[in-house]
């Protein structure tokens, strides 16, 4: 693990032996450091609009070829997670009365306790269909005990995956989202239309995908330059 430069490692092992002495729970120590952070007026930098991070084409093969290569199951967890665009807490409560083979949509009950529909590609319906063969009820991807998984769990599964893709970037599901979004922005969706296909109550949210992206950059870059050769 590469420490940013102002980091002192024997810091981190002082603090991670408070933590530990202490007994704190993860919820508890981020709560901890969150209040010391306030404490010494400690604030995040503001990222700059236009600057969402997103897995590239590569890196996206890489972790669904992993993911497949693990099972089925784990392959069609992350390509549903991802071409959804959906919310970790969504997505673990995905049900199979809630799935449309017919109108290929999956209903999802989202922030604020409101239900909204996803469209889905034909090909993710019928892998879906076959997932779930006869079965109606029930979660879509129940854990091994039945239940649905939890919001860390399917966390931990994305980073695993991604250490296998040897991918360096920090992985989890919302680089997902991200990365959807900005895919189908890419590709001329409109904004009001990714607004209902991300479940935004805010059309301002929506729009940091509409900074101009490296791809639209480079796209407009060749199209000028190959009308009059620089050189």
């Amino acid at each position: 693990m590469n420490f940013p430069q102002s980091v002192n490692k024997q810091d981190i092992k002082r603090i991670a032996k408070i933590l530990r002495d202490s007994g704190y729970s993860y919820e508890q120590s981020r709560y901890l450091i969150k209040e010391a952070r306030k404490e010494i007026g400690l604030k995040p930098l503001k990222r700059r609009r236009g600057s969402v991070d997103r897995l590239n084409r590569e890196e996206l093969e890489a972790l669904l070829e992993v993911a497949y290569r693990r099972s089925g199951v784990s392959g069609l967890m992350i390509r549903t997670l991802l071409e959804t665009g959906s919310r970790v807490g969504a997505f673990c409560d995905f049900r199979a009365e809630h799935f449309s083979y017919v109108d290929r949509e999956i209903r999802v009950l989202d922030k604020g306790n409101k239900y909204r529909d996803i469209p889905i590609l034909k090909s993710l319906a019928n892998e879906l269909k076959l997932h779930l063969k006869e079965r109606r009820t029930g979660y879509v991807f129940p854990s091994p005990r039945g239940k649905s998984y939890t919001p860390r769990r399917i966390q931990q599964i994305v980073k695993e995956l991604a250490r296998e893709a040897n991918i360096i970037k920090n992985v989890y599901p919302h680089l997902l989202r991200h990365t959807i979004a900005q895919y189908l922005v890419d590709r001329g969706m409109p904004e009001h239309l990714l607004q209902k296909f991300l479940g935004h109550e805010s059309p301002r949210t929506t729009q940091i995908y509409y900074e101009p992206s490296r791809m639209l950059v480079k796209k407009a870059f060749e199209e000028a330059m190959n009308k009059d050769p620089f050189i």
